[in-house]
Formats: structure tokens, C-alpha cells, sequence
């Protein structure tokens, strides 16, 4: 017979892999679409947040820290492919700005004087975006295969799902995303179905990402998903400056 502490300890310890009742892709695809179905009863149109930043760099033994905030909006049309606009603002370590308007993407240096201008590029393969599945968090199953990550709950009972991408990729080699366990109820409540993300590239570097003081709907003006070039600003090419995610 189960003793009580048995039974607790079975409802309140993370579940591995193995013991989950239910396939991942039954938690991913909720998630998706919340952001792809603009008919969801708690479809997401866009989202503000607070983002807090762990990155260790493994060549260097080291870790970093960062924060800021992130504003994304979620641009649906029946006669176009959708559009993703983001607003990716470092404060912590350095001051950084990412901003995309679903076409163009500017990444800007105000401590250099330098923004780095590039097409939008959606292809795992040739992107310079590590921070691309953000931009397809509605059709993530497109780029990744998905599986349960181990432990596949947190001590939260949060799901933990990890994605491989279906085709080789410079910067993502996995990347693991913690869903709200609520996201399996049978009437889940509105908000945002992601926690946490960490990214795992080919040489070991493991940067994580929670997000925080989250807002939905807010409808930010298209405005702010475009950067106008300061006077006097060096413009880079891609190859010519790496992204500081790290």
C-alpha cells in the first residue's frame, strides 16, 4: 500500500518524460495558437513584458546577466504571410535596441553609433536571429521538432517542452520553453503561455530568458516597430557585427 508521503511526493515532484500522460505536441500546439488563431477566445495580439536575461558563455566559464523590455504584435492578413513586429529593449549590460517592423530588422549600438540594418530572415539556416522563434511562436512546429525535455515539469508543475530544429541551425542547437501548466486545462485563462525560454547553441552557450509584468492587447502603435536613423549613425553590414545576446 502507498503511504502518505508517497502519494504527496507523486503529485508534487516534476514528472519525467517518460511518466507524462499526454504527447508534447499536445502543449505546444495550444500555445501556437494563441498566437496564429485570430478567432481563439484568448488569442494574443500583442504582448508587453519585462525580460530578465541569464546568459553563460561555456568557452569563458562565465555568466551575464541582463534586463529589459520587450514589446512584440502579431500582424495576421488572409492575402499575406504574417508579420511579426518587435521591440527588443536591452538596459542591462548595455544599452542595445532590436526593433523590427515584420520586414526590416535594425539593430542599434547607441554606444558605438552603429545600427545594423537586415531583411527580415524567417530560415533557421541563414538567419542572424537567434531570438527567431519568438517571431513564430504561432507556427513553431514548422521549424521545430518537439519533444518533452527532462524533467518535463518544474517544481511549479510548469511543462517543459524541448525543440530541435528540423533543419541545421548556426545559433540553435535546442532550445527548451516552460509553458504554465494551466495551458492544459479545459478552459485555460487568458495570458501569456510562455515563462521561460533558454537557448542552447552549437558551441555550449546557454542563454535563458523569463519574462515578467506581462501585458496582452495593449494594441502599441505601429510606430514604435520602426527605428528612424539618428543623424550621423554608422550603418554595418550583418557580417560585420555580432549580435550581443551573450
Amino acid at each position: 500500500m502507498r503511504t502518505l508521503l508517497t502519494l504527496v511526493l507523486s503529485v508534487l515532484l516534476p514528472l519525467t518524460a517518460s511518466a507524462m500522460p499526454m504527447a508534447a505536441s499536445a502543449i505546444l500546439k495550444p500555445l501556437q495558437q494563441r498566437f496564429a488563431d485570430i478567432n481563439h477566445p484568448a488569442a494574443i495580439h500583442d504582448f508587453n513584458a519585462e525580460f530578465y536575461q541569464k546568459a553563460h558563455i561555456a568557452s569563458l566559464g562565465r555568466t551575464r546577466t541582463g534586463r529589459g523590455t520587450i514589446s512584440m504584435r502579431f500582424e495576421q492578413a488572409s492575402t499575406s504571410e504574417p508579420k511579426t513586429l518587435l521591440r527588443w529593449i536591452y538596459k542591462v549590460p548595455s544599452n542595445q535596441q532590436i526593433i523590427s517592423d515584420g520586414q526590416t530588422l535594425w539593430v542599434y549600438l547607441p554606444d558605438n553609433n552603429q545600427v545594423m540594418i537586415s531583411p527580415v530572415e524567417d530560415s533557421l539556416e541563414q538567419g542572424n536571429d537567434p531570438m527567431l522563434f519568438l517571431r513564430n511562436l504561432g507556427r513553431l512546429e514548422q521549424y521545430f521538432d518537439v519533444c518533452w525535455a527532462n524533467p518535463a515539469q518544474n517544481d511549479q508543475q510548469d511543462y517543459r517542452l524541448l525543440l530541435t530544429p528540423k533543419k541545421t541551425s548556426t545559433y540553435i542547437k535546442n532550445l527548451t520553453l516552460t509553458v504554465p501548466h494551466w495551458i492544459s486545462d479545459k478552459t485555460p485563462p487568458a495570458g501569456l503561455p510562455l515563462r521561460r525560454a533558454a537557448i542552447l547553441d552549437p558551441s555550449g552557450n546557454n542563454t535563458e530568458l523569463e519574462f515578467r509584468n506581462v501585458t496582452l492587447n495593449q494594441q502599441p502603435p505601429l510606430a514604435q516597430f520602426h527605428f528612424e536613423l539618428p543623424e550621423k549613425v554608422e550603418i554595418v553590414r550583418p557580417s560585420d557585427l555580432k549580435l550581443n545576446f551573450k
